[in-house]
């Protein structure tokens, strides 16, 4: 299968009352293509140089091309400069970021195994990207105590382990700058949200988080139905 239908793949609902919304259609993967080739977005693996983990590919693990071209168009719309990663895997979003930024940003992720960290470094030096990004290895709420208050971040963007997206959430709001965005990655997860009662931990952990998001009411919000889903939000005041 090519690379770039097995990302468009993660759109698709796999959860047993979905499964075969799309079946037999080549609807998706041919709009999946069309919008790459207007939009000039490439398959990762020629826009960048990748060491790729043994575990896990990247079209498994990594977000969507078509989310992050979107990403970047926000990052440049929007002036940000520093941006917080709660998750790496083998750092292609964080590039994605690192080159939407200006020469002068900064993006700071954080990864919890220190196996994608490693391969994660290796990719930011074979793409000229080290100089733009400080990875943190070990659990995120650790390194978040010890990240500076008085330097905020102006998107921060939650990708790590869903069980605990919430908690991402309230824990990074301080690190937020005034009109700052956060985005949540992968909020529909697979459709797993759409169950009253998800299917495994993952999907009961994003269910958390879009409930959680239900509350806000001081935030200005919205669940984008872009790759397997972005919610973005950004405070009122």
């Amino acid at each position: 299968m090519r690379p770039e239908v097995q990302f468009w793949d993660k759109m698709l609902p796999n959860q047993p009352e979905h499964a075969n919304l799309y079946k037999g259609s080549s609807f998706m993967h041919d709009l999946f293509d069309v919008v790459c080739r207007s939009s000039g977005i490439r398959d990762p693996h020629d826009e960048f140089k990748l060491e790729q983990s043994d575990m896990f590919s990247a079209e498994e693990m990594a977000s969507n091309p078509i989310a992050m071209r979107f990403l970047q168009f926000l990052i440049r719309m929007a002036g940000v400069r520093r941006v917080l990663e709660i998750g790496a895997f083998i750092g292609l979003s964080t590039m994605y970021f690192a080159k939407a930024v200006p020469d002068d940003g900064e993006v700071v992720s954080i990864e919890k195994f220190d196996k994608f960290a490693k391969i994660a470094r290796r990719n930011f030096e074979l793409n000229g990207l080290a100089n733009k990004i400080k990875l943190f290895e070990g659990d995120a709420f650790e390194v978040i105590n010890k990240l500076p208050r008085d330097q905020p971040f102006d998107l921060i963007f939650i990708d790590g382990n869903k069980e605990r997206y919430k908690d991402y959430a309230l824990k990074t709001k301080p690190l937020l700058a005034p009109r700052g965005i956060m985005i949540v990655d992968d909020c529909f997860y697979h459709g797993d949200v759409l169950n009253s009662q998800p299917k495994d931990e993952k999907g009961v952990g994003t269910k958390a988080f879009m409930d959680y998001a239900a509350t806000c009411d001081d935030w200005l919000r919205i669940a984008l139905p872009l790759s397997n889903g972005l919610f973005l939000m950004t405070p009122k005041g």
